[in-house]
């Protein structure tokens, strides 16, 4: 049973994955994400569901399109995996499959899915354009409204602290909003006010240290990335970072004792 609800989550977490790529792709287009059928890029025919499904059709169709013979960038399949993985590793923390089932473990892994989902997403958008959507971040926020709010309502979890958060959140998504323009530096405060008001400020200190790491390891390696700093991916560093944490963070608490 156990291992058939593992394949369940990784088979879930693929597909998640196959729709990070279509909402990284279509989001900055502001082309519709959930009605309008997939399509290859290159020879705009429309897809079947032999090539809709996860890990599997990419193997099945040897990384090509199987209308144009376009190549497929190997990154999605390869976040396909990722992402099925990530699910089965939060499912194999937090122990929902074991004797010590607690429902406060499984109502905090339906949280991580929609912060896995707000993270990733504006992770491969930024990657691509240098820029933060604060649409999708709004998502995550709305997401993490309703989730503190069942916590106070229903725990009766004490959220008070939190809304200086929010509301720094939004008065950083109006002000960005404001201008003709928006500004990647607004982009990247609101994008820490969410990770303040999802994971508290030990989380994003904690989250800065790793990214900063990371961006100083990317300076050292990639001499583009030495001249020229405004060209660095900060968001897609600074996302990618706080899922690591979360998984690392859950790894530690449920796993002190060993």
């Amino acid at each position: 049973m156990e291992i058939f609800l593992g394949v369940i989550l990784f088979i879930m977490g693929t597909f998640f994955g196959s729709f990070f790529t279509l909402a990284v792709y279509r989001i900055p287009l502001k082309k519709d994400i959930t009605h309008e059928h997939s399509f290859c890029p290159n020879c705009n025919h429309k897809l079947g569901m032999l090539d809709l499904f996860p890990v599997w059709s990419y193997l099945f169709l040897r990384g090509k399109c199987r209308y144009c013979g376009e190549k497929i960038r190997i990154r999605y399949f390869l976040l396909e995996i990722l992402s099925g993985l990530v699910f089965v590793t939060m499912y194999l923390i937090l122990n929902i499959h074991g004797n010590f089932f607690d429902v406060n473990n499984l109502e905090f892994f339906l949280s991580f899915i929609f912060q896995y989902v707000t993270l990733v997403i504006v992770a491969g958008i930024d990657k691509e354009h240098r820029k933060i959507n604060s649409s999708v971040l709004l998502f995550g926020t709305i997401s993490q409204v309703l989730y503190m709010l069942y916590l106070y309502i229903v725990k009766n979890i004490n959220i008070h602290r939190y809304v200086i958060y929010l509301v720094m959140f939004i008065l950083l998504f109006v002000m960005n909003k404001w201008g003709k323009k928006e500004n990647y530096g607004w982009q990247l405060m609101m994008l820490g006010s969410y990770i303040l008001f999802a994971l508290g400020a030990k989380a994003l200190g904690l989250i800065a240290i790793l990214t900063l790491v990371w961006g100083l390891l990317k300076m050292v390696g990639n001499k583009k990335y030495g001249k020229k700093i405004q060209e660095i991916p900060c968001g897609y560093m600074i996302g990618i970072s706080t899922i690591v944490y979360q998984i690392v963070e859950k790894l530690v608490e449920n796993y002190y004792f060993i």
